[in-house]
C-alpha cells in the first residue's frame, strides 16, 4: 500500500499538472491528513496509487449541498461531492445538531427514518440512526423499505421534530440521497435548510460519534416503526377517496421499488379487487434489472411498456407505475377503451389536470366544493389547471418554485383546511393533508377511481381529457433535458444559464420573445424595449421564464437541484372552438412545440 506521504506528493503533482482542481486537491489532502477521515484512508490511498484522478476530481471538487430535495448524487466510497458513509454521517449529525439547538429546554428531540430499496439504503438508514442516537435524538427506524410519502406521514403521526428518507427517487442505480424533513412533514425550507447546511459544514471538520444499533435498541434511543404507522397511513390515504366506482382491472408495477407496500396496499384497501402486480418488476432491487436503461422513472413512457404489454394480454383497463420511493406515478391507458387496441401514456401535466378536474367535479357534485378551496402548482407546470380552477370558482396558487416542498409550505401558509389538490409537472400529486409530500398512493387511487367513474358512464379517460380541452383550450407541454456530468458539466450548465440570462433568444417558433422573468435577480426585463426593467417579487430561485407575443406560448429554463441537468419547459396553447376543431388545435399545439424544441436545441448547440 502506498504511504500517506507518497500519496500527498502525488496529489500535489496531479494538481500542478491540471489533473486535479485546486479545490479537489485541498479536499483530498484533508482526507489523507486529518483524523476524522482515517477510516476512509485505505480506499483513498488505493485511488491515488491507481491514478484515478477523474473519479477523485468529481468526488472532491465541491461539497454536495441540499437542493430541492436535500442531498442526492452518485455514490462513491470517498469524497465530499458524493454519497458515502462520511457524507451521510455528516448530514445526520448536522440535522441532529440543528434540531437539538432549536429544541425547548428539557425536551428530547425525535426523528423518524425510512429508506427505499437502493444499494446502500439499509446501511445509510442504520448509520443515520446510530449518529442521531449518539447525539441524543430519539429515533424511530423503519426496518423494512418504505415510501417517501409514508415517511412524511410518519413525521406528523409520530410528532417528530424531523425525518430522514434515504432515497434517490427515480435516479439511476449509481445514485442515492438524503432527504431531510421538518416537523411539518414537509421537506426543509428556509431558514431551516441553510441552518442545517451550516451544522453539516461544522460536522465535516470533526469526528462523528455513533452508538451501536444494539445499544440503541437496548436503551430505547432507537425503536422500530412499523405496522401501526402503515395502518394509519393507508387509512389516511383511503380517506381521500372521492368516488364509489370500482369496476376496472389494473396492472400495477412498482418498478422494483417500495410501491407494493403503499400503492398496491392503498388500491386494495380502497376496494379495487383486480390489481395485478407485474411479476417481472415486482421484486425490490436496486439495480432495477427489468426496467429499460435501469432507470425507474415513470415520466419515461418506456418504463411502462412491460406493464402495458401485460395489460393488453390480460384485458386490463389501466396501467399504473410508481418510482422506487413511490412518490411519483406513471399512467398508461387504452386510447379507445379497448385493452386489445392502441395504448398511450400520459405526461405529468395531463395526469395533474385530469386529477384536479376530477376532484373538483366530484366535490362539486357532492356539494363539498367551497369558495375557500384552492389548488397548488408550480411556475413550470401547465396553466391549464388554472383555467379549470377558474371555471369551478376555485383559486390557484401557482407562483411556486420546482420542488414539492414549496407546495407543502404553501399548504401550511394558506391553511390546510382549504387545500384541495396539488401537483407538479414531474408526476408528483397530493390530495389531503395527512402528509406534506407528493404521494403515488393517493394519486394512483384517485386515477383508478377516475378511470372507473368514466367507464361507468361509457366514456374513456382520453374522451374525458378531450372534454376538458374543449372547455378551456388545448394546452400542450414539452420538457427538454440536457445532462452534463461532473465538474465540467456543472460549468456547462452555468454557462447555459448565463447565456439565457444575458443574451436570450429573441424569437422562438417564429414568435417574438417579449419579456423574461428572472427569479434570481427578481427582475422583469422587457426584450422589446431594451433597458426597461420592472420588479419581480418572490419566490427566489435560479429560474428564467420567457413570454412570447402569443398568449399561452412561453418557455422556462432552470438547472436541476438534484441531477446534473439543465431543464427547459415549453408551453403552448391553441384555441378550441367546439369538438370539431379539437384535432386541428392539437395539431397546431404539437407543431408549435416541435418548433420550440428545435429552436432550443439550436440555441444550446450555439452556446455549448
Amino acid at each position: 500500500m502506498i504511504t500517506v506521504e507518497a500519496a500527498l506528493s502525488k496529489v500535489q503533482d496531479a494538481a500542478r499538472e491540471g489533473r486535479l482542481t485546486a479545490s479537489s486537491a485541498a479536499a483530498v489532502t484533508r482526507w489523507l491528513s486529518e483524523a476524522p477521515f482515517g477510516k476512509y484512508r485505505p480506499k483513498l490511498l488505493q485511488d491515488v496509487a491507481d491514478g484515478r484522478w477523474k473519479q477523485l476530481d468529481d468526488a472532491f471538487f465541491a461539497v454536495l449541498e441540499f437542493g430541492t430535495g436535500g442531498r442526492r448524487g452518485v455514490m462513491y466510497p470517498v469524497g465530499t461531492n458524493v454519497l458515502n458513509e462520511r457524507t451521510i454521517a455528516e448530514s445526520a449529525r448536522g440535522l441532529a445538531d440543528y434540531i437539538n439547538g432549536n429544541k425547548a429546554v428539557g425536551t428530547t428531540c425525535s426523528c423518524v427514518i425510512a429508506r427505499d430499496t437502493r444499494h446502500n439504503s439499509p446501511e445509510f438508514a442504520e448509520l443515520c440512526a446510530r449518529v442521531l442516537a449518539a447525539a441524543g435524538v430519539k429515533v424511530y427506524l423503519f426496518d423494512e423499505p418504505r415510501s417517501t410519502p409514508l415517511l412524511s406521514f410518519a413525521v406528523r403521526h409520530l410528532r417528530c421534530d424531523a425525518g430522514i428518507m434515504i432515497t434517490a427517487s427515480h435516479n439511476p442505480p449509481s445514485d442515492n440521497g438524503f432527504k431531510c424533513y421538518a416537523a411539518t412533514g414537509g421537506q426543509v425550507v428556509p431558514p431551516d435548510d441553510s441552518g442545517i447546511i451550516e451544522c453539516v459544514k461544522a460536522a465535516s471538520d470533526r469526528e462523528i460519534p455513533e452508538t451501536s444499533l444494539e445499544d440503541g435498541r437496548k436503551n430505547g434511543s432507537i425503536v422500530s416503526a412499523g405496522a401501526d404507522v402503515d395502518k394509519a397511513y393507508i387509512e389516511a390515504v383511503v380517506g381521500e377517496s372521492v368516488s364509489h366506482a370500482r369496476g376496472i382491472s389494473i396492472v400495477y408495477t412498482p418498478l422494483h421499488g417500495v410501491g407494493e407496500t403503499s400503492v398496491a396496499a392503498a388500491l386494495t384497501a380502497d376496494g379495487f379487487a383486480k390489481v395485478n402486480i407485474l411479476a417481472s418488476q415486482r421484486a425490490p432491487d436496486g439495480d432495477f434489472p427489468n426496467v429499460p436503461g435501469h432507470v425507474s422513472n415513470p415520466e419515461n413512457p418506456a418504463t411502462l411498456e412491460a406493464a402495458i404489454a401485460e395489460a393488453k394480454a390480460t384485458g386490463a383497463d389501466l396501467v399504473l407505475a410508481s418510482d422506487p420511493d413511490a412518490d411519483r406515478i406513471g399512467v398508461g391507458l387504452p386510447v379507445t377503451g379497448d385493452p386489445a387496441g392502441e395504448w398511450t401514456t400520459l405526461d405529468g401535466n395531463q395526469i395533474g389536470v385530469l386529477l384536479a378536474a376530477f376532484v373538483m367535479k366530484q366535490y362539486g357534485d357532492l356539494g363539498k366544493l367551497r369558495s375557500d378551496h384552492y389548488l397548488v402548482t408550480t411556475l413550470v407546470s401547465t396553466q391549464m389547471a388554472k383555467a379549470l380552477a377558474r371555471r369551478e370558482g376555485v383559486r390557484t396558487e401557482d407562483d411556486l418554485l420546482v420542488g414539492f416542498k414549496w407546495i407543502a409550505e404553501r399548504i401550511d401558509r394558506e391553511g390546510p383546511a382549504g387545500f384541495l389538490f396539488g401537483f407538479e409537472e414531474s408526476h408528483g400529486y397530493l390530495k389531503g393533508t395527512y402528509a406534506r409530500d407528493k404521494d403515488a398512493s393517493v394519486a394512483s387511487m384517485l386515477f383508478a377511481e377516475l378511470t372507473a367513474t368514466v367507464k361507468d358512464r361509457k366514456q374513456t379517460v382520453v374522451e374525458y381529457l378531450d372534454d376538458l380541452y374543449i372547455d378551456v383550450g388545448h394546452y400542450g407541454e414539452r420538457l427538454v433535458n440536457k445532462t452534463y456530468k461532473g465538474r465540467e458539466g456543472l460549468d456547462t450548465i452555468r454557462s447555459l444559464m448565463k447565456a439565457f440570462r444575458t443574451n436570450p433568444p429573441r424569437t422562438i417558433a417564429g414568435l417574438a420573445v417579449t419579456e423574461v422573468l428572472d427569479y434570481k435577480t427578481h427582475e422583469v426585463r422587457d426584450l422589446l424595449q431594451p433597458g426597461k426593467v420592472g420588479p419581480l417579487p418572490e419566490p427566489s430561485g435560479d429560474v428564467l421564464i420567457f413570454h412570447t407575443e402569443r398568449d399561452g406560448v412561453r418557455f422556462a429554463a432552470r438547472p436541476s437541484g438534484t441531477e446534473p441537468k439543465i431543464k427547459f419547459y415549453l408551453f403552448a396553447r391553441s384555441h378550441v372552438d367546439g369538438p370539431d376543431s379539437l384535432p386541428a388545435a392539437k395539431a397546431e399545439t404539437a407543431r408549435r412545440l416541435d418548433q420550440m424544441v428545435a429552436d432550443i436545441e439550436k440555441y444550446v448547440e450555439g452556446v455549448v
